[in-house]
């Protein structure tokens, strides 16, 4: 009885440790995103050149250069949504599902979360590393000595560039998988393209547009800064830069599942 009890003292205080971890971690994640976020949106960076220009990059290197990589994956996922959903909606001889199928899978869910999945592919990864680099060097303590803002120089950019870049890859995203399914299930004769076109009109609402600009803008801005933090704290180990970047990238995908979980459970509730 007496072992029963130590080993269940023993689990809650592991339980109780890690919780207040967790609660120090949200926290910490909480300030720098605040500190990130007042920074940049105050706008002193527009008068900095240095910093204009690094934003610059980070767009072309997050944006541009993962563009061509959206677009294949675009033309794969359109094509194969749009022609099960289009044979779906002949089984049950329901064109009107055609629009509202694509609106709350291919739009809603599929293309901000595929959108976001990418850029951490092909950039998280880059963030992590780069600013754990700087840290290892000293290069954050040389420009703090400079008498230049961290938050402004270095994170502001990068989140900037995840969040800007990942709503217009999310909108293209869109364009491109709609349309060139649409163009590949009409030469199979499986339906006209312009009445497909105004299926999926039809099915969407200025409501599901808004939701799709929350959630382009969101889930990536929710992975830079998780990227960001762990970037943060690599400290002067180099061998601790790819841990953190693995951390980095899963806990940005477990951020943007749970956001995504509560904005369902949210729109039900509502």
């Amino acid at each position: 009885m007496a072992e029963m009890i130590q080993s269940l003292h023993g689990q809650a205080d592991r339980l109780g440790a890690a919780t207040l971890h967790m609660v120090r971690e949200v926290c910490s994640i909480y300030r720098q995103m605040i500190s990130v976020l007042s920074a940049g949106l105050h706008m002193r960076w527009l008068a900095k050149p240095a910093v204009v220009n690094v934003v610059i990059r980070q767009v072309y290197f997050t944006g541009v250069q993962g563009l061509p990589w959206v677009l294949i994956i675009a033309v794969g996922v359109g094509v194969l949504s749009v022609y099960n959903i289009v044979e779906f909606a002949k089984s049950v001889q329901d064109l009107s599902l055609i629009g509202r199928l694509i609106s709350s899978l291919l739009v809603l869910e599929v293309a901000p979360m595929i959108v976001t999945m990418l850029l951490l592919a092909r950039s998280g990864v880059a963030v992590v590393t780069e600013l754990g680099t700087m840290h290892v060097r000293g290069e954050d303590m040389t420009l703090r000595s400079l008498g230049i803002n961290i938050d402004e120089y270095l994170l502001w950019p990068r989140l900037m560039a995840f969040t800007l870049c990942g709503l217009i890859l999310t909108f293209i995203f869109v364009f491109v998988s709609i349309w060139l399914g649409g163009l590949v299930v009409s030469w199979g004769d499986e339906i006209n393209f312009v009445d497909f076109l105004y299926e999926v009109r039809r099915g969407t609402s200025m409501e599901e547009v808004g939701l799709l600009i929350t959630k382009g803008a969101l889930y990536p801005m929710l992975s830079a800064i998780m990227l960001l933090y762990q970037g943060c704290r690599v400290g002067r180990d180099p061998n601790l830069i790819p841990v953190h970047a693995t951390y980095g990238v899963l806990g940005s995908l477990i951020l943007v599942i749970m956001s995504d979980a509560i904005m369902v459970l949210m729109r039900e509730l509502l």
